[in-house]
């Protein structure tokens, strides 16, 4: 009696070390028939479904079977894969799943910077105006955009006093071509009046997106 109860043991210990791998393997083998991704990492499955062509829906799909205590929680891997999606695909309507969170926020901001890549000018209020073309000048105000030189800052002044001065709509002075240039100044006048139709205006399609869904989130 006493051989059997020390044998009685280790088929205990064992059937706790068997018997979660057993659960773990069958809930893996179920979850990924029905289309659910266990124990995925946001960032790889996201690469895997731009790589594919997939829907950013999937990554709603990450499950964990079994408890991660000291790894980032099923959300957080979802999060994680919607955003490197969006910033992949530079698709705003991704960052749509993550609203109105601050994460989806800094989604949409993200997306919005790359498709701005290389495009328009930055200004520090008592400094210097640095173009994406190379043109430098000095922040001398947007009361008259006459009084810049070069063609680039005067767009800038355009766009600066659409999106500051209430009243003001200098985005038809700024050219078509590029569109982007004339595209960003009207996502501003649409920020500043917060009315989605106006960004109709705006030719870019992921550009018009980031306008839309920033206007009908807004806090």
């Amino acid at each position: 009696m006493h051989m059997r109860k020390l044998w009685l043991i280790p088929g205990i210990l064992a059937a706790l070390v068997v018997l979660p791998l057993a659960y773990a393997l069958a809930a893996y083998v179920v979850l990924s028939i029905f289309g659910y991704h266990p124990d995925a990492i946001g960032q790889e499955l996201a690469k895997e479904l731009v790589g594919k062509g997939g829907n950013p829906r999937e990554c709603l799909q990450i499950i964990h079977p079994l408890p991660h205590p000291f790894s980032p929680t099923a959300d957080e891997q979802r999060g994680n894969c919607i955003y490197e999606y969006a910033k992949l695909t530079q698709d705003p309507s991704a960052c749509e799943l993550l609203m109105p969170s601050d994460y989806g926020w800094d989604c949409l901001g993200i997306v919005a910077s790359l498709i701005n890549t290389g495009v328009g000018c930055s200004s520090y209020a008592s400094g210097e105006i640095y173009c994406s073309s190379g043109v430098r000048g000095r922040n001398i105000g947007v009361d008259d955009c006459r009084k810049y030189k070069e063609a680039d800052l005067k767009y800038w002044c355009y766009g600066e006093r659409t999106r500051t001065l209430e009243g003001v709509y200098d985005c038809d002075k700024i050219p078509a071509d590029p569109p982007i240039l004339r595209d960003e100044c009207q996502r501003w006048y649409a920020y500043k009046l917060k009315d989605t139709s106006l960004c109709s205006s705006i030719r870019d399609d992921k550009l018009r997106k980031v306008c839309e869904l920033k206007i009908q989130y807004a806090r």
